[in-house]
């Protein structure tokens, strides 16, 4: 936006040498500034509150991003950083503030009748009003995006547009559940190291299935997404030996990133509210009815999660001209269900066992969720597993009779739900 208003002062400039001025003048008088010093007045005013809004605006944005931090969570800031609307009127602010000093520049005195750019001068009060408007904006969008509930639905809803692509893409193909039989990895295949620091952003299945039924080979990816690694760590390994051309090409189908989004994995928009809530729940911010919030979106996110089968099985393609038949060329390291509740119910038990309401909101999601999972499913095993582990340690914790007896009237409805 800043370059188009540069651009846009250059063609006005050009304009201006070719008689735009007095085009104006000549059949809309009344909308043409023809003094000089009105022009300037005008320009310096328009200039001093351009750099004004700017101030103003980079200060609510710092503010926005150190309460976010604050109260909520770090891992936030750059999805508020990366705001569109909030680089757009930034950009409309300093786009205008380039075209008034441009503009200002080409005031000459003289004796002349027109010697102010006054096609200049219009579309500066233009791009002043638009300014403002944005400005308007700006105010309302920042206080939106600092309320939590805003920050928790933008949250759920990338977290939710994962899930169901995914979804989708597993109804377009077969899930296997169980290890195949023609996939057995063991201490005798080949280890190769990892060469970058970083977080294990994405794997490009496809093309590892590629490489490896060329060279009628396997491939178990070791790390799972998200996870955090050290440059020798060991990231895969073949059940042969891979050239060193190849194992080039191979490492290129590993994204190694400083950081990862919800875009990059599913599941991080549960660690995202989970620490939301905990932080809510620390004795700073003492926010119980943000972390209630929490446990509500968490609640739809893992009923998506539910009918959601992670792939960790690939084979490699066939046709009726192939004479090769499928087999599993590679696993990649997968998030169960079990290990990603224990993930999420973890701090809660830790920080927020005392709290009655919390744990009994807690104890409402066990109950909708295992409404949900199949009968006798691995799921429905591990929810029955937390929702235990959380009573336990609500014990410990909750002294009030009556709160204890409120926790095991849930309990037993959790036991005749399934």
């Amino acid at each position: 936006m800043a370059l188009a208003g540069l651009l846009l002062a250059l063609i006005m400039m050009y304009l201006e040498r070719h008689g735009l001025s007095q085009w104006v003048v000549k059949h809309v008088p009344i909308v043409m500034v023809q003094s000089f010093d009105t022009a300037r007045t005008i320009l310096g005013t328009f200039i001093g509150g351009f750099i004004s809004i700017l101030v103003f605006s980079f200060s609510m944005v710092m503010i926005l991003l150190n309460q976010a931090a604050s109260n909520f969570s770090p891992r936030l800031l750059p999805g508020l950083v990366s705001n569109k609307k909030h680089q757009i009127i930034l950009g409309i602010y300093l786009g205008s503030l380039f075209f008034c000093l441009l503009a200002l520049m080409l005031i000459e005195p003289g004796d002349e009748e027109v010697r102010a750019p006054g096609g200049m001068i219009l579309m500066a009060i233009i791009m002043m009003a638009t300014s403002l408007t944005a400005f308007l904006y700006f105010i309302h969008s920042i206080s939106q995006s600092i309320q939590v509930d805003h920050i928790l639905r933008r949250i759920y809803e990338r977290a939710e547009r994962q899930f169901k692509h995914l979804l989708e893409e597993n109804s377009e193909q077969s899930i296997m559940t169980e290890q195949p039989d023609d996939f057995s990895p063991d201490s005798q295949w080949t280890t190769y190291r990892a060469k970058n620091n970083g977080y294990l952003s994405a794997v490009d299945a496809d093309a590892l299935v590629k490489l490896m039924q060329d060279d009628d080979n396997q491939l178990q990816v070791l790390v799972g997404k998200s996870y955090y690694m050290l440059a020798g760590s060991p990231l895969f390994r073949t059940r042969q030996a891979v050239d060193e051309d190849d194992i080039d090409e191979l490492h290129k189908q590993f994204l190694i990133e400083p950081s990862v989004s919800v875009e990059d994995n599913e599941d991080l928009g549960f660690k995202l509210i989970t620490e939301i809530a905990i932080k809510a729940m620390s004795p700073g911010i003492n926010d119980p009815g943000t972390a209630l919030s929490c446990i509500d979106y968490l609640t739809q996110l893992l009923a998506l999660r539910l009918r959601y089968q992670p792939r960790a099985w690939f084979q490699n393609k066939t046709d009726d001209n192939d004479k090769n038949k499928a087999m599993t060329r590679v696993q990649i390291k997968t998030l169960d269900f079990d290990d990603l509740l224990f993930q999420i119910m973890a701090p809660f038990r830790t920080y927020c066992a005392h709290d009655i309401l919390i744990v009994l909101k807690l104890l409402h999601l066990h109950i909708n969720l295992l409404q949900l999972a199949p009968n006798d499913c691995q799921e429905q095993q591990a929810l029955i597993r937390s929702a235990q582990l959380l009573t336990q340690s609500s014990e410990q914790e909750i002294t009030q009779e009556r709160d204890r007896q409120r926790i095991q009237t849930l309990m037993n409805t959790l036991d005749s739900s399934h």
